[in-house]
């Protein structure tokens, strides 16, 4: 029975799998007779509001891990991990006539979608990278301590996350040099 540590140091290895990533969008919409009235009728549509300030697209994500562990001897090592990843983009959706408005809309739209996907992406680097670094602990002498680390591990990435997300929307003030807010092109 010697060999079972030795075994147990490989089992997160053995256990290795990717995050489930779960994308889902959310439409609000938005209708226009002409170009100069869009951003009004974009800011009274938009369901997104945060600290008093209208914003037009938005992604939502929620990481979370489950574990199972297998106790032998004097050790405790994770058998199995999994990683769930739930994004929700919010955006908003064109329902005008107008030649003029789409025109915008067509010049404009695609960069705050890419402004969320980016937000997304962030998200999903983080669930990949809880799953590799969940997935790395190796034994502990006890369970408690196997769980403390695995949760420890994984809040500690969240809180990254959310530092990257705050830092990616202060880099680009939330979209606008990216071309992700609509002024610049009406």
């Amino acid at each position: 029975m010697k060999k079972l540590p030795v075994v147990l140091l490989f089992l997160p290895l053995l256990c290795a799998a990717d995050a489930k990533v779960i994308e889902n969008y959310r439409y609000y919409n938005v209708s226009a007779t002409e170009k100069g009235r869009l951003l009004s009728a974009l800011n009274k549509a938009s369901p997104i509001r945060e600290d008093g300030e209208i914003f037009h697209g938005h992604t939502k994500y929620h990481i979370g891990w489950r574990y199972w562990r297998d106790k032998r001897e004097k050790h405790c090592a994770l058998t199995k991990v999994e990683i769930t990843l739930n994004l929700t983009y919010t955006m908003p959706k064109l329902a005008s006539v107008s030649e003029e408005v789409k025109q915008v809309w067509d010049a404009w739209y695609p960069n705050l979608a890419l402004h969320e996907e980016r937000h997304g992406k962030l998200a999903k680097d983080t669930a990949a990278l809880m799953d590799q670094k969940l997935n790395a602990i190796g034994p502990r002498d006890n369970c408690r301590v196997l769980e403390k680390d695995v949760n420890k591990q994984a809040n500690a990435l969240m809180a990254e996350l959310k530092k990257a997300n705050k830092h990616y929307d202060n880099q680009t003030n939330h979209g606008e040099t990216e071309g992700a807010w609509l002024h610049l092109h009406l």
